[in-house]
């Protein structure tokens, strides 16, 4: 069965206007760079504000943008009291320090969850938001049906979007989790015994049918852009023939993250 992120992210904002009603709130997005994949995320998040009546402002910045510019514009943002919720859209260029960048962003404005000071109160399981990829691949799995206390979960991929924050989740309700990063061994035979994938590397087609085992629930939030599409972490046609459950992409995981992203926004602002 395909899951659709697409259903449930309207599902999600449809219920998200009425509880928004008139209240105002601003979104701001910092951009540093021309990365395709964000550009597509940003755009997507653009829609959804007009769509919520949410105002949406861009903050772009050229590659070249020093770290000290960067810092002095992100505590500007932050610090001006109409703006409700900031993003720095990452990745980053490498010669910029991603980390110090996003601990900048107050915890009160932090809706991505992604400064030092909101991830360690998620880790903690003591934050009242859910990272936005983690809060859609909770409502993907709700779906299902199946009992993540005692399941076998492969999490492939150990990055801050995706791998890190949904395998600590996914320690608070019970699962036995395998992380799989570059240098783990045997990742075909730990993948092959898994209940639920869940793939966030970006690489296509590094998920294939004989890697898992009839009955699967393999949700894909890998993206990355190949001859002008996108495409996920999985090998959908021969996967497909063997899972229970698969998330497309697109049209899985990200338009549900984003219907999260904004549900963290007024969360954050309530």
């Amino acid at each position: 069965m395909i899951l659709s992120g697409e259903k449930l992210a309207q599902q999600t904002l449809r219920s998200l206007k009425k509880r928004i009603g008139s209240k105002r709130l601003c979104l701001t997005v910092i951009q540093v760079g021309e990365d395709p994949v964000s550009g597509k995320y940003i755009e997507e998040k653009r829609k959804v504000a007009k769509e919520l009546g949410v105002t949406f402002h861009l903050a772009h910045f050229p590659s070249t943008v020093s770290q000290a510019k960067l810092e002095q514009q992100i505590k500007k943002i932050g610090g001006n009291s109409k703006v409700s919720g900031m993003i720095v859209q990452l990745p980053l260029p490498r010669q910029l320090n991603t980390q110090r960048a996003l601990d900048l962003i107050l915890k009160a404005k932090d809706v991505d969850v992604l400064s030092s000071t909101s991830f360690s109160d998620f880790a903690l399981g003591t934050l009242s938001i859910l990272p936005p990829t983690v809060a859609a691949i909770a409502l993907l799995l709700k779906e299902t049906k199946k009992k993540l206390e005692g399941a076998r979960i492969a999490v492939v991929g150990a990055g801050r979007l995706v791998g890190l924050p949904t395998a600590l989740w996914l320690a608070h309700q019970g699962a036995t989790i395998s992380l799989i990063q570059k240098g783990t061994r045997n990742t075909s035979q730990i993948i092959s015994k898994a209940d639920i994938i869940i793939s966030g590397v970006g690489k296509p087609g590094l998920v294939t049918g004989n890697m898992i085992k009839k009955g699967a629930v393999v949700i894909d939030a890998g993206t990355s852009v190949e001859g002008g599409s996108m495409k996920g972490d999985v090998q959908e046609e021969s996967v497909a023939r063997k899972a229970s459950y698969l998330t497309p992409v697109p049209g899985g995981v990200g338009p549900l993250t984003v219907a999260c992203l904004f549900q963290n926004l007024f969360l954050l602002n309530e």
